[in-house]
């Protein structure tokens, strides 16, 4: 048999977006036809999907869990009336163009792309490699998310305070996300995550925001005291990760500087509002 691509695939890969507002999703199955064959398959994330939960802070599991189970029952139904109705060619590329319509809804359809390939379950798991495994092993996906929830907390609690800055050390530029300049000097917050696809990718990244660290003291653009890591311990399975996360958080003490917990919020909004009575009281003599 010789192995020249022989079918031309459809597919669409399924989002999950839960706050229509931020328009932020993460993508979750994939929906896969052949219009020759009139086959219809799909592949969703299982309703136990940890990743997808931690993502969306603030979001309850059963929202997701519920959403994927109805969308579940709801392609097998498509899939059961394709195969019902011997739908195939150009009638089943117009049926998957209706069904898989942009709708506002917690799980919807992306653009629909296309394909050469040969064996249709093999291209199925490919798309969802690529699409949905990938999704989430965005190195900085943690970290990012880190970020959004200390921005949304000092919105509240602190507000146009912190911001990103970028700061030189030097011939360096270095963009931390949040930085406040008060009368005693700036004072910053850096989130780290200890993520990553690798424990050395992990250590790359620790390593890299200690010398980012370092080129700030010596360069005195910050004093060590008035900075503050706010990291996440790997999960006890990940010996590996647990290994550099000590390693990574003994550098950063060496320096001088103070680490907390990022689930120890109040700790960091202390420390984030410890120049600000000063401030104001100097403000207010002004």
């Amino acid at each position: 048999m010789n192995n020249t691509f022989n079918a031309v695939y459809q597919y669409a890969v399924v989002r999950f977006m839960p706050f229509i507002e931020t328009r932020e999703f993460a993508n979750v199955g994939v929906v896969l036809i052949a219009p020759k064959t009139g086959k219809f398959l799909f592949k969703l994330a299982p309703n136990r999907f940890g990743r997808v939960t931690k993502f969306f802070d603030d979001l309850d599991g059963q929202l997701y869990k519920n959403a994927i189970e109805t969308f579940t029952a709801e392609l097998d139904r498509v899939q059961r009336y394709c195969i019902e109705h011997g739908i195939r060619g150009k009638e089943l590329v117009d049926y998957f163009t209706e069904v898989t319509r942009h709708r506002e809804s917690v799980l919807h359809f992306g653009n629909i792309g296309r394909m050469m390939g040969d064996t249709d379950l093999a291209e199925l798991d490919k798309l969802y490699q690529r699409f949905v495994v990938r999704d989430f092993v965005n190195d900085e996906y943690r970290e990012k998310q880190m970020v959004k929830v200390l921005r949304q907390t000092f919105k509240t609690q602190l507000p146009g305070r912190y911001v990103e800055k970028k700061l030189k050390a030097g011939i360096f530029d270095i963009t931390v996300p949040f930085v406040y300049k008060a009368e005693q000097g700036i004072r910053v917050i850096k989130p780290l995550a200890f993520d990553q696809r690798t424990p050395l990718k992990a250590a790359e990244h620790g390593e890299q925001w200690v010398n980012r660290m370092q080129k700030l003291i010596n360069n005195d653009i910050l004093l060590p005291e008035r900075a503050l890591f706010a990291v996440e311990r790997p999960l006890p399975d990940k010996t590996d990760f647990a290994q550099v996360y000590d390693d990574i958080v003994g550098e950063i003490k060496n320096l001088g500087v103070q680490v907390d917990q990022f689930a120890d919020i109040n700790n960091i909004l202390q420390f984030a509002k410890a120049d600000l009575q000063e401030t104001d009281k100097a403000n207010t003599h002004h």
